[in-house]
């Protein structure tokens, strides 16, 4: 619309003013957008300047179709399609703290569930020797790199697949990976069967992380103290089976598929998650295939369902988002700041774990010593990762604090790969270090994803949890694949041949 004194507008609410006033016989003329030659068309009422050259203000929204609000494309059109992404982003990181909505029930739901995620991991880790007693790197690479490829991928299809479809793939998943490994004749069909659990691992932390999100901050520290605590577990479960009872390496891995049971048990008994407020996108049904019909804002979950779960109640499952593959992309990387210091610590812990570890042993040259160490480490490890991890409600630092633990990890990976070569301390107190890495790497973890779900709108959680994860598993690829070139210096400075 176009008033008395030239002063265009293409401001919804203006133009439906402009039209009142043109149908009362005011001096108003409504000007078809199509006769504006481009140049001289503007983004704004008011606004002196036109879109050449201002594209980057006029580009299309982000978000879905839920909120009723306009954005205009390079040719001026109105197009409907949400908020603007930036704009969003600015009103979740001023908002402050967002509700809590966790239960009791939720705690201990998503702690059983990090912890058994994870052990299945911790459990191979544990066994790297047995698999590959050369190549510790070797074993940790493959299992990471399935788990790398699926987080990569997450931000892009994870919204269109149910939680339910996505956790009863990662169940199977993990009983393929503790059956394969221990009945496969050969060592590259075990190796087969741990990628199964990488994938296992890197599907159900990916998806569980987002969904622990629409609870809240204690719900996330809950869900990070159980995969804290699936070190100390992972590795107990090799210590108790096959140590102490004597159990062969083959029967103490058909015996961890019980934990598969306890892991699709738990997500069963899951209480349903609370609806996202506004979210208006059509949603999967977790017990249906077929899209379900909105569910109104009015009617949000937040109820403590003592008698439902999550695969029988019929509210929204996944948030559809009406996003293109570049869009998310640019939305992922935009996270960068906190993101990076995850890749950063895991890169250096899982370097010292895979490299510096597995050549340090008092002696050196002895094996047993050498596998003595390289198991008491992790152990130390675990212990710290559980504690920080834990920690979640009560250390809250901030992107400043998560940078620098994040050089300081590396710091400590120099100095492990150092006193390895030269031995300046050389004894088990050596293993209160190792107690520190995993204090680094678990406050890392924890605090990352807590400023990531803070610092996000309800309906992007899930793409930013996800696109998170992805940069842990960059981290520990980067970490083995760096560890193998470590272990196999360390060995030839130490002149150990094995």
């Amino acid at each position: 619309v176009r008033d008395e004194g030239g002063v265009e507008s293409r401001n919804p609410s203006t133009v439906a003013e402009h039209s009142q006033k043109g149908r009362r016989g005011d001096n108003v003329t409504i000007i078809p957008m199509e006769s504006i030659p481009p140049e001289e068309r503007r983004p704004e009422g008011n606004s002196p300047a036109g879109l050449n050259g201002k594209k980057s203000e006029m580009k299309v929204a982000l978000l879905s179709d839920s909120d009723g609000s306009y954005s205009y494309n390079s040719n001026g059109h109105r197009d409907r399609r949400g908020s603007d992404l930036e704009a969003e982003l600015a009103r979740a990181s001023s908002s402050g703290e967002i509700e809590d909505l966790t239960t009791r029930r939720d705690l201990i739901t998503f702690f059983l569930l990090g912890l058994i995620n994870n052990s299945s991991f911790v459990i191979f880790a544990a066994s790297a020797k047995e698999i590959a007693a050369s190549s510790v790197g070797l074993v940790y690479l493959c299992a990471s790199i399935p788990s790398f490829g699926i987080r990569i991928s997450a931000p892009y299809w994870f919204d269109r697949v149910p939680y339910k479809k996505r956790m009863t793939a990662a169940t199977v998943l993990m009983i393929l990976s503790f059956t394969g490994v221990a009945v496969a004749p050969f060592q590259w069909l075990q190796l087969l069967g741990v990628m199964f659990t990488s994938a296992q691992q890197g599907l159900g932390e990916a998806t569980l992380l987002s969904l622990c999100s629409r609870y809240g901050n204690r719900s996330l520290t809950a869900w990070s103290s159980g995969t804290g605590l699936a070190g100390l577990f992972g590795y107990a479960w090799i210590i108790v089976f096959k140590t102490w009872m004597g159990l062969p390496f083959r029967l103490v891995l058909l015996l961890a598929n019980v934990l598969a049971a306890g892991y699709v048990f738990t997500f069963w008994s899951m209480r349903p998650p609370p609806q996202i407020e506004g979210n208006t996108s059509l949603a999967v049904s977790p017990n249906e295939e077929k899209p379900m019909q909105p569910v109104p804002a009015s009617e949000e979950v937040k109820g403590d369902y003592a008698d439902t779960s999550i695969v029988n109640n019929e509210v929204s499952d996944v948030v559809r988002l009406n996003l293109t593959f570049e869009e998310r992309l640019k939305f992922s990387l935009s996270l960068w700041r906190i993101t990076v210091p995850l890749i950063i610590v895991y890169m250096a812990e899982y370097a010292a774990q895979a490299g510096a570890w597995a050549a340090i042993g008092f002696p050196t040259h002895d094996a047993t010593a050498r596998e003595k160490f390289y198991e008491y480490a992790n152990w130390c490890y675990q212990g710290g990762v559980f504690v920080s991890r834990s920690s979640g409600e009560i250390f809250k630092p901030g992107v400043d604090i998560l940078w620098s633990m994040s050089i300081f990890q590396c710091v400590v990976l120099i100095f492990f790969v150092l006193d390895a070569q030269h031995k300046f301390w050389y004894d088990y107190s050596l293993l209160s270090m190792a107690f520190c890495t995993g204090l680094l790497g678990g406050a890392v973890y924890v605090n990352a994803f807590r400023l990531i779900a803070a610092g996000v709108p309800p309906r992007l959680k899930e793409i930013a949890m996800t696109a998170g994860a992805v940069s842990s598993d960059f981290g520990t690829n980067l970490g083995e694949a760096l560890g193998i070139g470590l272990q196999t210096y360390l060995y030839r400075v130490n002149s150990i041949s094995e």
